[in-house]
Parts: C-alpha cells; sequence; structure tokens
C-alpha cells in the first residue's frame, strides 16, 4: 500500500473522500463567513498513568475519578466525534494503552482514523482500525529518564523493537505505524541531533514541538531568543535534509521562534475551536487539548505555546 498522505494509502482516502469534503466545508465556512467548527479531536481516555513526567501538563489537573467505561466511550465516539464529523481522533491521557478496551471501540468506530499518544513503557498492541502510534521520546536514554524516569526509554525501545517485528497490517510493514514525538525543553534540545540519527529508518515519522509551560519562569520551557532560535533554524535544516522523516513543515517549525499563540492565558490567533477535546468524564476541555474542563484549574500560558497540533493549524491558515 502506497502512502500518499500523512501515511495514507489509496483505499484510505477513497473510504474518507465524504470526510474530505466535510473538512472542506468548514475550512471555506470559516474563511467566507468566520464559522468556527471542530475539525479533529482528542480524547483523555484514562484517568490513569504509570508515570509522572517532570514536563507533563496532566498532572497538574488530575483529580481523582474513575473515568467512562468502554461503551460509554462508544456513545461519545458517536454523539460527539462522529456527529461533528472531525476528521482524526487522538487519544491520550493518562497513559491510552491502559484502557485497550476504549482504544478498540474507537478503531471499531473511527477505523483508521486513530492515533494513540503512549509513552511505549507498556507492549503495542496491533489494533486493525488504529492510524498510528505517537510514541514519546525525549532525549537519548540518560535524558529521557531524567524527564520520565529510569528504565522508561529501555522499555519504550524495546517495545517498539517488538512491534516493528510483527507482520504487516493494513497492506503495511509495521514499522510505518510508530511516529515518535519529541517535546523539545532546556534539557533535551542539545541531543536532538542523536535521537533523530539513532531511530532515522527504524521508525515512520518523528515530529517536533515545544514544551509548553503553564507558569512564567518555568526551567524547562526554552526561553524565546537567540539560544531558542538556533534550535529552530537547525530543526528546519534536519527537515530540508530528511523530509519525509520529519514531520514537521519548515513554517511550521518557524513560528516556534514567536509568541504565535495568544496573551497570557487567552488564545488570540490559536484555532481552539479546530480541535473538539474532551477529559476523562467527556467534558469538553478548555483553553484546548492540554486545558482542562474545570474554569479554575491551571491554564497554559498561550503565549508562550509549542504545541505541534495547533501551530500546524495556524501554518495552514487555519486561526482564531
Amino acid at each position: 500500500m502506497v502512502d500518499l498522505i500523512y501515511g495514507r494509502g489509496i483505499t484510505d482516502i477513497a473510504r474518507e473522500v465524504p470526510l474530505y469534503f466535510a473538512l472542506a466545508k468548514k475550512y471555506f465556512g470559516l474563511k467566507l463567513f468566520n464559522a468556527k467548527s471542530p475539525m479533529f479531536g482528542s480524547a483523555d481516555i484514562v484517568n490513569v498513568c504509570n508515570l509522572h513526567c517532570k514536563h507533563c501538563y496532566w498532572w497538574l489537573n488530575r483529580k481523582e475519578e474513575e473515568g467512562l467505561s468502554a461503551e460509554e466511550w462508544r456513545k461519545i465516539a458517536r454523539n460527539v466525534f462522529k456527529k461533528n464529523h472531525v476528521l482524526n481522533i487522538t487519544l491520550v491521557g493518562g497513559e491510552p494503552l491502559l484502557r485497550p478496551d476504549v482504544i478498540q471501540v474507537f478503531c471499531e468506530e473511527m477505523p483508521r482514523r486513530v492515533c494513540v499518544v503512549t509513552n511505549g513503557t507498556f507492549p503495542l498492541k496491533r489494533f486493525d482500525g488504529l492510524y498510528f502510534y505517537w510514541v514519546s521520546i525525549d532525549g537519548n536514554e540518560e535524558i529521557h529518564d531524567r524527564i520520565r524516569g529510569k528504565g522508561s526509554y529501555s522499555k519504550a525501545r524495546e517495545n517498539i523493537m517488538e512491534y516493528i517485528k510483527g507482520p504487516d497490517r493494513n497492506g503495511k510493514p509495521a514499522w510505518k505505524d510508530i511516529w515518535l514525538s519529541f517535546t523539545v525543553n532546556s534539557l533535551n534540545y542539545k541531543v536532538i541531533d542523536e535521537v533523530v540519527e539513532e531511530w532515522r529508518g527504524t521508525i515512520n515519522k518523528i515530529g517536533f514541538q515545544f514544551h509548553t509551560p503553564f507558569m512564567k519562569g518555568d526551567p524547562l520551557a526554552l526561553p524565546f531568543g537567540k539560544e531558542r532560535n538556533a534550535v529552530v533554524d537547525h530543526l528546519i535544516e534536519l527537515k530540508k535534509k530528511y523530509n519525509n522523516y520529519i514531520i514537521n513543515s519548515v513554517s511550521q517549525l518557524q513560528i516556534m521562534k514567536e509568541r504565535w499563540g495568544g496573551v497570557g492565558n487567552t488564545p488570540i490567533k490559536c484555532p481552539t475551536y479546530a480541535i473538539l477535546a474532551v477529559d476523562h468524564m467527556g467534558r469538553v476541555k478548555h483553553p484546548c487539548c492540554i486545558g482542562s474542563a474545570d474554569p479554575n484549574a491551571e491554564k497554559p500560558l498561550c503565549e508562550e505555546c509549542g504545541l505541534g497540533c495547533y501551530s500546524v493549524l495556524v501554518t495552514k491558515g487555519i486561526t482564531n
């Protein structure tokens, strides 16, 4: 099966023609009438995680709540995401692989449109309806373990290598299911090259975003200025060198030099409406997918946003 657009083949695109029409309708509705509607989806399907990463926004607002059953999530898949004709759904947590039953439900309801964001420390199950896995790798083994906990890198690597040994899935070799997500911060920006080279030729793609702080002076945030600009310029060089391997566009990387998202905690240019995000109870999150359904919860600093999912929309002309 030949990959044409973001890992999607001819049969995928043919099956999804109605969704592309719906997406085009939303885009032109936005441009012509300022009609804002969700284009993509995000769901925190579990309220538990086995790690406590230094940079993770999820722990900031976590509350002791049980979460929903698989069949309750099926209703949300149908009545929230499918009803709004979102193109893809990203399943996050917590650690979503702790709820394979829920992943299975979404793969049944929205086949080949489901991305799973995982820390990779659990075996990567082969779901027939999966689009791909986003496995978080945040440095070489030493740096990654400083951020995510001792032994987390070796577990993730072992599970990735075990998965890609498997047979073809949907006519594609298993390694094409693995995309890496690297969140650039003050601890790991100097080992970007090492990570790029280590995984090149082993997995499908790697994507970069920048740590988004929830408070001023967050020591993990890479401050705007000369050093950050140099990191962005180097990522652009890598993109030009390894075009199909690095998923970010040059324009998306370029805006990481500036405050593109908003002012303070308020989104201005960022199209937060474009991603319909719900928490583990199915409640809509604000102001964005790393926010919270609780209006009193801590909020991300929009003016220092480094998220990949919204910045890519901005570079496509989809703004608030």
